[in-house]
């Protein structure tokens, strides 16, 4: 038997924070997926999105994106927000191991195609249906509308 998922308080949160068509998705998702995830970020302050910009440039880590919040506004620097990330849950942990997240981006692809919402996954940038290989920057977690 199929186990059933739900969202937490806190993603749900950073869900409510997100345009309505985006919430639809993803509620009927959570109910679809034989793997559990939540949402790691909805709507993003400016700072917020400058200190992921900082991220591999002036910070340690690797880049995460290529918009600052200033110059280029991110999907996720709207209120409501345009975009949402997420993560895996798995063995009672948060993860963006690849094989789960694309997993992931099937089932939330498929309830969007349902529920007639346009929604570009970053596996998917060009929308052509191949993942992975044809893309020079892959964002696994994130979804926003076309």
């Amino acid at each position: 038997m199929k186990k059933k998922y739900s969202f937490s308080r806190t993603s749900i949160k950073r869900l409510s924070t997100c345009e309505k068509k985006i919430q639809k998705v993803f509620e009927l998702a959570i109910k679809r997926t034989e793997i559990d995830f939540g949402i790691a970020c909805g709507e993003r302050s400016v700072s917020e999105q400058q200190q992921l910009y900082a991220q591999g440039r002036t910070g340690p880590g690797p880049i995460v994106t290529y918009v600052d919040g200033i110059n280029k506004k991110s999907e996720h620097n709207y209120s409501p927000s345009r975009a949402v990330d997420i993560y895996a849950f798995v063995d009672g942990k948060a993860t963006w191991n690849e094989k789960y997240l694309i997993y992931l981006g099937g089932v939330i692809t498929a309830c969007a195609i349902q529920l007639g919402v346009s929604l570009t996954w970053g596996g998917n940038w060009d929308n052509d249906g191949i993942i992975i290989n044809d893309q020079n920057f892959q964002d696994l977690p994130h979804y926003q509308l076309k």
